[in-house]
């Protein structure tokens, strides 16, 4: 289920709330709380976490067994003139070698983002606390015409994407995906395959480079990286008439909101809405508490296709789209 991607934030915040410098297991205890919440445009689901810190015995967080979640807490979102209160819920914890109980989050399904939106945020805790945060939502994305269609495109060893943005110092991740059917034993699996950029060579081995989220309005694919992708759909199995390539790629570019961006520049580290790590000593935008509430925008490019003697080159099938 999607929600168990929440394992990794939920054991991230655990040990910031932990091993936090300023932490002392025989001074006086603080109690403080922390909030994460990234509003997504490409679905409506939103997911929020909230955990409070606590005081292991000794210097091991890890002997501290009780889940730091926070229950019962009133969350709400303005966003267009409307107020989204989050219900709480849970799913099954599949690691249970520290905490034995369900893990706990709270989400909304009743609204996704658009671009240029102000979005307030108040959290009101049990004990009467209060949670603050805002944030603008990023404007929209718009793909220029000087954009590749075509892989390969003509003589060039590279595939070259370019959008434009109205927002300025704000972070962008591009992503391109080959899709394409494997044929298992008379089953038709529909898969996936993420490209990189391109491959370096690192003692010895070939090493895939993968986009990184930065400030940059381009993105350049080598066309042997694609190449090389496309050799790994089947690498192994000498039935490549069991795979069948579909004529589109998959290309898409992430905008993130202004406090997602500083996360991910006080980090140098990459991001997605349901593995953020946030450190106090980095950056928060959570007032009262500890965290990071943002949002994200993302916008497909529709154009970039194969051409089919290069598919057929491979080997594979080629599945033809209008």
């Amino acid at each position: 289920m999607k929600y168990c991607k929440l394992i990794v934030l939920i054991l991230l915040f655990v040990l910031v709330l932990s091993c936090d410098e300023s932490f002392n297991p025989y001074g006086d205890f603080v109690e403080r709380y922390a909030f994460n919440c990234i509003l997504k445009s490409d679905e409506n689901l939103q997911t929020a976490t909230l955990f409070r810190s606590y005081r292991p015995d000794g210097f091991d967080p890890f002997t501290y067994t009780t889940d730091p979640s926070v229950f019962n807490a009133d969350i709400r979102i303005w966003y267009d003139d409307s107020v989204f209160v989050f219900k709480d819920t849970s799913v099954v914890r599949q690691d249970t070698s520290r905490y034995k109980t369900p893990f706990s989050f709270y989400y909304n399904n009743q609204f996704q983002i658009g671009n240029r939106k102000t979005v307030e945020l108040e959290v009101l805790l049990p004990n009467g606390r209060r949670l603050r945060s805002s944030s603008f939502t990023p404007s929209k994305i718009d793909f220029e015409d000087r954009s590749d269609v075509l892989v390969p495109s003509g003589n060039n060893n590279f595939i070259q994407i370019i959008w434009t943005s109205f927002d300025d110092g704000m972070f962008f991740l591009p992503k391109m995906t080959i899709r394409y059917n494997q044929n298992v034993n008379g089953r038709i699996e529909e898969k996936t395959k993420l490209v990189p950029l391109r491959y370096l060579s690192q003692g010895g081995e070939s090493v895939p480079v993968f986009p990184t989220a930065n400030a940059s309005l381009t993105v350049v694919y080598n066309i042997n990286a694609i190449t090389r992708a496309l050799d790994e759909i089947s690498e192994g199995d000498p039935l490549k008439q069991n795979y069948s390539i579909y004529e589109n790629l998959s290309f898409s570019v992430t905008a993130y909101d202004l406090p997602t961006t500083k996360y991910i520049s006080s980090t140098g580290g990459s991001i997605d809405d349901l593995t953020v790590s946030v450190d106090v000593a980095d950056y928060t935008n959570i007032e009262g508490g500890f965290g990071l509430f943002g949002s994200y925008s993302k916008k497909k490019y529709n154009q970039l296709r194969f051409f089919q003697n290069y598919i057929d080159s491979f080997g594979y099938n080629f599945i033809v789209e209008n």
